[in-house]
């Protein structure tokens, strides 16, 4: 008994000292946030490091971001995620990609949200993507680093591991939410991409947001839509978008 016993203090004191020297990852995206940056979103190689007590975000260009464990507020995953940073963005708090407003409805693109307070308390976010074989473990390091509340929509709860503690945000609790913040929200339309062949990448203002066919919320404002698919011609438009309107594009490639 006193040999299982040493052992499982040995295992314990290696995990509890990997744990401290943190996990890391390459494969993330950034999608938006504080950091201001050229680097492409649909690129993985940024580097996020996740210890006890910072995450640690740095972009392929050498901008970095630390935040403090203590100082995270809130995490959130999928679609909440992005609703989430995207409104921190539309109420002027956030610099970010326009494109960020987009919803989507075809890929399946594992947002990874991280609102947190800096130094002078303001508020402040990252909206990160990880891929389908490290979302997981930066979903588990994150909230056992810093104990954050998780969010995640109702449709989105089965890609979270179960021995994450996550508060599912129904569609009738979303629309409150955003009801209650809509007064300082910059207004927006609605434009839906489609493209032949189906499934081409789209690019809005130069940031990726998806593959079509997709349905988009941009503020008001010009904005360029851009859609591409290996093998055939770039396809571009200028839009101007109204406050509530519904545009749809229909981007037919040709080779």
């Amino acid at each position: 008994m006193r040999t299982l016993y040493r052992v499982l203090a040995v295992v314990l004191s290696i995990t509890t000292l990997a744990y401290a020297q943190g996990n890391s990852w390459d494969r993330v995206r950034y999608n938006g946030g504080t950091l201001q940056t050229k680097v492409d979103p649909k690129d993985w190689n940024n580097h996020l490091t996740v210890t006890s007590e910072t995450i640690a975000f740095k972009l392929k260009d050498g901008q970095a971001v630390e935040i403090p464990t203590r100082n995270v507020t809130g995490l959130s995953y999928g679609q909440e995620a992005h609703r989430r940073v995207g409104t921190m963005i539309a109420l002027g708090i956030l610099v970010a990609p326009l494109a960020l407003f987009g919803l989507f409805h075809k890929t399946r693109l594992h947002f990874i949200g991280i609102e947190y307070t800096t130094p002078d308390n303001k508020k402040a976010g990252l909206l990160l993507q990880g891929d389908k074989n490290n979302y997981r473990g930066i979903l588990m390091a994150l909230k056992s680093s810093t104990g954050a509340p998780l969010a995640v929509a109702e449709e989105d709860r089965k890609y979270v591991p179960t021995g994450i503690s996550a508060t599912v945000v129904r569609a009738s609790e979303k629309g409150s939410a955003d009801a209650g913040t809509s007064a300082g929200r910059q207004e927006v339309g609605s434009v839906t991409v489609n493209s032949v062949p189906a499934g081409a990448e789209i690019t809005v203002d130069g940031a990726f947001v998806g593959n079509a066919p997709a349905t988009l919320k941009l503020p008001v404002g010009k904005h360029t839509v851009k859609v591409t698919i290996a093998g055939y011609k770039d396809w571009t438009r200028d839009l101007s978008i109204l406050a509530g309107s519904e545009v749809t594009v229909n981007a037919t490639l040709e080779k």
